[in-house]
């Protein structure tokens, strides 16, 4: 039996006294510390979840929008505005209604808050707040109220026509978007007044142009009983918008003009001194100078005698009418000159002509061969005609029936004449 003396020497010794390279390999463990670690870590707590935002309902927002702008028609800041609606932060479904709310406000305001309101609505606009969509938008949902709003603000058109008047100025909305939804007289006379107070606003010339490049047809936008020729420049003028249509009433007056004097000169100086220079190459313009002369010619060969009209014309009346084609050949020419679209609008109103007077025997064929013959139409233009599949002018196919058996040989004509100049 051992005793606790023989004990201690038998047990191994450290391993600190054994030499280096026969310790085995132990890993060595890092202090807390080193590892950035507290010896006794607080427990881990939970983050609470962040409070949900509570939806704004229509009538709180409607409420915002309302406070909001009495504030900016108060203050005058613009920017505080805007920077109010995007913290609203309103949904896209919901802007139509917040500009309707902005827009039935200031109805019954002074010019000048009107006038703030729209200066709001387009800095929305520029912001990217609000589109031209939603405007049109807007525009029709308060539209819809008229009927109700008209008890409480009698002129609301009116007062309406002036922000679209703005939004066009400010080319947040076309006059092609405006018009769409008050086609066939839809709130007449909303449209005429939204164009008066963009005249009112601006220089008439810059929006005839606008006007031309809108494309709108203006008759659609009058009542059905307001849309024939003379009834539409009888309300446009009765608004002062007859600026907008210097063609409409040019037909009239240089009609009036060829039965005081019908001259080559005194015509042309006519169109010179009452015409402005941009319509001389207007397709409405030659449209008009031709039709204005073929009444010209039937009113004095024919003294508006329909009978004798349908009736195959004497030979003295054909020659008549050559003459008369003659002498008006140096305005014609005079507008018509190696234009060869100019000169196609001139054939379409020689057809519309016959169509009209339900294409009286040989008459589109005489036309076509004298104006060939005095070199007031060329071939190429005659052959564009034919090849043309526009559906605007009417009597088409009636005329081509009359006249493709002329067209052939003009083209054949025109052929073998490229021939020889190749040989």
């Amino acid at each position: 039996i051992f005793n606790k003396t023989q004990m201690t020497k038998l047990q191994p010794q450290t391993p600190n006294m054994i030499p280096p390279s026969a310790q085995p390999i132990r890993t060595r463990t890092p202090p807390l510390a080193e590892l950035g670690l507290k010896a006794n870590p607080l427990p881990i707590q939970e983050k609470p979840p962040k409070p949900t935002k509570k939806t704004l309902s229509k009538e709180e927002m409607l409420t915002m929008t309302e406070a909001l702008l009495v504030k900016y028609l108060s203050s005058k800041d613009l920017e505080e505005a805007v920077n109010a609606v995007k913290e609203m932060k309103a949904p896209k479904h919901f802007v139509p209604e917040m500009l309707r709310k902005l827009v039935v406000y200031s109805l019954e305001r002074p010019d000048e808050e009107q006038e703030q309101t729209s200066v709001l609505i387009h800095g929305l606009c520029t912001d990217g707040l609000v589109t031209g969509e939603n405007l049109i938008q807007a525009f029709l949902s308060v539209l819809d109220q008229c009927p109700n709003i008209e008890d409480q603000i009698p002129k609301v058109k009116s007062y309406l026509a002036q922000f679209c008047a703005r939004a066009i100025i400010a080319d947040l909305v076309s006059i092609a978007d405006l018009a769409s939804p008050l086609e066939n007289g839809n709130h007449f006379p909303l449209f005429l007044l939204c164009l008066q107070q963009v005249a009112k606003r601006n220089d008439p010339d810059w929006l005839t142009d606008l006007f031309l490049q809108s494309k709108v047809n203006m008759s659609k936008m009058l009542p059905e009983c307001d849309q024939n020729k003379e009834r539409m420049l009888e309300v446009l003028d009765g608004r002062g918008l007859g600026f907008l249509f210097p063609l409409m009433k040019l037909e009239k007056e240089l009609l009036n003009q060829l039965k005081k004097d019908p001259s080559p000169q005194s015509i042309y100086k006519w169109i010179r001194d009452n015409i402005s220079l941009k319509l001389h190459t207007d397709p409405g313009f030659v449209n008009i100078l031709i039709t204005s002369f073929l009444q010209f010619i039937d009113c004095k060969i024919f003294a508006d005698d329909e009978e004798e009209q349908l009736a195959a014309p004497t030979k003295e009346q054909m020659d008549q009418e050559k003459q008369m084609l003659q002498d008006f050949k140096p305005v014609a020419q005079k507008f018509l000159h190696d234009q060869v679209d100019l000169q196609v609008c001139a054939l379409y109103a020689l057809q519309v002509h016959c169509n009209s007077k339900a294409f009286p025997k040989g008459m589109l064929l005489r036309y076509f061969v004298n104006l060939y013959d005095m070199e007031i139409i060329e071939e190429e233009s005659f052959l564009a005609w034919r090849e043309d599949i526009v559906q605007e002018f009417p009597g088409k196919g009636k005329a081509l029936f009359q006249v493709n058996q002329w067209l052939t040989w003009l083209e054949t004509a025109e052929e073998e004449e490229s021939d020889g100049e190749e040989d």
